[in-house]
């Protein structure tokens, strides 16, 4: 086994804070980076909110893990 699929196979993590800027039924878009919410699930929040997303990503599509509200966009 090489490092490369050693690394493909294993998710990253991690934690992106920012204004929501879109929100869509499957996906939601935070400081500009497109994030897929798992299947029923679902985001409450207005788009314009700044929220600290905690999410997985493996092969390059990252899937939301948890979702909070960090502050309000001035």
């Amino acid at each position: 086994m090489n490092s490369r699929s050693a690394t493909s196979a294993s998710p990253l993590r991690g934690i992106i804070i920012g204004p929501l800027g879109e929100l869509r039924p499957d996906r939601i878009v935070v400081a500009d980076r497109t994030l897929f919410l798992r299947d029923g699930e679902s985001c409450g929040y207005s788009v314009g909110v700044v929220l600290e997303v905690v999410y997985t990503e493996l092969n390059g599509r990252a899937s939301v893990e948890r979702i909070a509200l960090a502050g309000r966009a001035e």
